[in-house]
């Protein structure tokens, strides 16, 4: 199938269209380049890129980008567990947990660049019911500003620092 294109004279008011020229082998054709942008505000032009966006760019997601996940594991010691997983900000894609108890547990995230107070500034709570397993996997996630902590305890309240005891649970989470 060959291209074909339209060629159209110049408005004389001296504005340019933008163009890339893309050569089919045989002739050299102007492809003319379409913005996406909020029509507001010049700042808000989208990109089109071969790689994530930051967080503060507009753009366009034509394909995923499979740069991998980090892993976090840990089996329950007799505490709160309270770590850090990520000293930066981050992104949690996923969780296997499974509960070995004959109580719940639950395992809470917190925004943080060092390691968590249990009890104190949970942002994400997963509660894990007696003897059972639960996964979750999202390659979009849950977005952690400054950092990525957790904790495990046997209470639900956000306040609650109980710990749990030694091999109650495992926890796996996959981060960026």
């Amino acid at each position: 199938m060959s291209e074909t294109y339209v060629q159209v004279a110049t408005n004389g008011s001296g504005e340019k269209v933008a163009v890339s020229q893309l050569s089919n082998g045989a002739d050299n054709v102007d492809l003319q380049h379409i913005v996406i942008s909020d029509d507001s505000t010049y700042a808000a032009r989208a990109k089109v890129q071969n790689a994530d966006p930051g967080s503060s760019d507009y753009g366009l997601s034509v394909r995923r980008i499979c740069n991998g996940a980090s892993f976090y594991h840990v089996v329950a010691a007799a505490s709160t567990n309270a770590a850090n997983i990520k000293a930066s900000a981050g992104r949690v894609q996923g969780w296997s947990i499974f509960n070995a108890a004959d109580y719940p547990v639950y395992v809470k995230f917190h925004n943080t660049a060092g390691t968590p107070t249990a009890g104190s500034g949970v942002v994400y709570t997963i509660g894990v019911q007696a003897g059972t397993h639960v996964n979750f996997d999202d390659d979009d996630g849950l977005a952690f500003a400054t950092g990525i902590g957790i904790s495990i305890t046997k209470l639900i309240a956000d306040a609650d620092a109980t710990a749990v005891a030694a091999s109650d649970c495992v926890v796996n989470v996959h981060y960026k």
